[in-house]
């Protein structure tokens, strides 16, 4: 029996890539990697445009304390302002990074209540953070999502263990 030459290079290739794509699957963290508390000191100018364009706040440092258990939930400070029902999960796969669409290992999806520093909106403002964890550093950027408005990115964050 003739096999087609097209479909017998193709089997080769993908022989080829298998163990690639594997290898490159079994790479990724997990939510359980992230278990600890992790901290680091970021600036915060306002968490609307207006509050930032307007100088409503002072510009200034503020204290970044999060907690992830390794149920994926999350608990923390930023700043004066509690996480409250948060929790994190695996954001985009090895396929996209693969791809370069976006490298965010993880998405934080929640709300925080209070205000950030003294003058700055009070309340409860859903959020979401997509981060990458690389060794012991995150870095990501935590976003106001609301609906119908664009989320507005108020916090890059870069955490320590």
């Amino acid at each position: 029996m003739k096999t087609n030459p097209r479909i017998t290079a193709l089997l080769a290739v993908l022989a080829l890539l298998l163990p690639a794509l594997t290898l490159l699957a079994n790479q990724d963290a997990t939510v359980s990697d992230l278990t600890g508390q992790w901290h680091g000191t970021n600036h915060f100018s306002g968490i609307s445009y207006a509050e930032n364009t307007q100088k409503q706040v002072t510009a200034q440092d503020i204290e970044i304390v999060l907690h992830f258990a390794t149920d994926g939930k999350v608990t923390g400070l930023v700043g004066g302002a509690a996480l409250s029902g948060s929790v994190t999960e695996n954001h985009r796969g090895w396929f996209w990074r693969l791809l370069g669409t976006k490298s965010d290992n993880f998405l934080i999806q929640g709300q925080i209540v209070g205000p950030v520093v003294p003058r700055s909106e009070s309340g409860s403002h859903p959020i979401n953070a997509p981060f990458t964890l690389n060794g012991t550093r995150i870095t990501g950027t935590l976003f106001a999502t609301y609906p119908i408005k664009y989320p507005y990115p108020f916090l890059s964050i870069r955490l320590t263990r």
